[in-house]
Protein backbone atom coordinates (compact mmCIF):
# COMPACT_ATOMS: atom_id res chain seq x y z
CA UNK A 1 0.00 0.00 0.00
CA UNK A 2 2.69 2.73 0.83
CA UNK A 3 4.20 1.92 -2.62
CA UNK A 4 1.11 3.65 -4.12
CA UNK A 5 0.24 6.01 -1.17
CA UNK A 6 3.38 8.14 -1.62
CA UNK A 7 3.67 8.83 -4.78
CA UNK A 8 0.07 10.43 -4.28
CA UNK A 9 0.81 12.65 -1.34
CA UNK A 10 3.90 13.80 -3.35
CA UNK A 11 1.74 15.00 -6.72
CA UNK A 12 -1.72 15.64 -4.78
CA UNK A 13 -0.94 16.13 -1.29
CA UNK A 14 1.87 18.60 -1.36
CA UNK A 15 0.54 20.75 -3.68
CA UNK A 16 -2.54 21.36 -2.03
CA UNK A 17 -0.57 21.58 1.56
CA UNK A 18 1.10 24.50 -0.25
CA UNK A 19 -1.88 26.18 -1.44
CA UNK A 20 -3.57 26.18 1.85
CA UNK A 21 -1.03 27.23 3.82
CA UNK A 22 0.25 30.18 1.13
CA UNK A 23 -3.98 31.02 1.68
CA UNK A 24 -3.41 31.33 5.61
CA UNK A 25 -0.51 33.38 5.01
CA UNK A 26 -2.20 36.15 2.56
CA UNK A 27 -4.99 36.22 5.17
CA UNK A 28 -2.97 36.89 8.12
CA UNK A 29 -0.77 39.80 6.29
CA UNK A 30 -3.89 41.07 4.61
CA UNK A 31 -5.20 41.35 8.40
CA UNK A 32 -1.98 43.56 9.55
CA UNK A 33 -1.17 45.17 6.28
CA UNK A 34 -5.32 46.16 5.50
CA UNK A 35 -6.90 45.58 2.12
CA UNK A 36 -9.60 42.81 1.50
CA UNK A 37 -9.18 38.84 2.84
CA UNK A 38 -9.24 36.76 0.18
CA UNK A 39 -12.18 34.49 0.33
CA UNK A 40 -13.53 36.03 3.40
CA UNK A 41 -14.82 39.26 2.14
CA UNK A 42 -13.52 41.16 4.53
CA UNK A 43 -12.19 44.56 3.92
CA UNK A 44 -9.37 45.67 6.36
CA UNK A 45 -8.27 49.34 6.71
CA UNK A 46 -4.79 50.16 6.68
CA UNK A 47 -2.29 48.45 9.18
CA UNK A 48 -3.09 47.51 12.80
CA UNK A 49 -0.67 45.67 14.85
CA UNK A 50 -3.25 44.63 17.05
CA UNK A 51 -5.87 43.55 14.36
CA UNK A 52 -2.72 41.33 12.97
CA UNK A 53 -2.03 40.08 16.36
CA UNK A 54 -5.59 38.74 17.58
CA UNK A 55 -6.29 37.53 13.51
CA UNK A 56 -2.62 35.72 14.56
CA UNK A 57 -3.80 34.33 17.43
CA UNK A 58 -7.56 33.50 17.24
CA UNK A 59 -8.58 33.51 13.80
CA UNK A 60 -5.73 31.70 12.23
CA UNK A 61 -5.53 28.55 14.61
CA UNK A 62 -9.26 28.13 13.54
CA UNK A 63 -8.46 28.53 9.75
CA UNK A 64 -5.41 25.97 9.92
CA UNK A 65 -8.03 24.07 11.71
CA UNK A 66 -10.62 24.47 8.58
CA UNK A 67 -7.75 23.94 6.29
CA UNK A 68 -6.30 20.49 7.04
CA UNK A 69 -10.43 19.24 7.19
CA UNK A 70 -10.41 20.45 3.70
CA UNK A 71 -7.04 18.63 3.29
CA UNK A 72 -8.24 15.44 4.81
CA UNK A 73 -11.59 15.60 2.94
CA UNK A 74 -9.46 16.15 -0.59
CA UNK A 75 -6.86 13.31 0.36
CA UNK A 76 -7.97 10.67 2.38
CA UNK A 77 -10.42 9.56 -0.16
CA UNK A 78 -7.81 9.58 -2.61
CA UNK A 79 -5.71 7.11 -0.79
CA UNK A 80 -8.35 5.16 0.27
CA UNK A 81 -9.09 4.34 -3.59
CA UNK A 82 -5.68 3.98 -4.17
CA UNK A 83 -5.01 1.47 -1.40
CA UNK A 84 -7.82 -0.45 -2.29
CA UNK A 85 -6.58 -0.67 -5.98
CA UNK A 86 -3.42 -1.81 -4.42
CA UNK A 87 -5.57 -4.57 -2.40
CA UNK A 88 -7.03 -5.92 -5.87
CA UNK A 89 -3.78 -6.03 -7.51
CA UNK A 90 -2.27 -7.74 -4.82
CA UNK A 91 -5.48 -10.38 -4.27
CA UNK A 92 -5.19 -10.46 -8.30
CA UNK A 93 -1.77 -12.04 -8.15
Amino acid sequence: MEERTSPIMYIIGIPVAIVLVVWTGWITVTAFVGGQAPFFFMDFDGFSLIRGLLWLFIVDPIVLTAAYWIFMLIMLPIIGISAGVDAMRNRNK
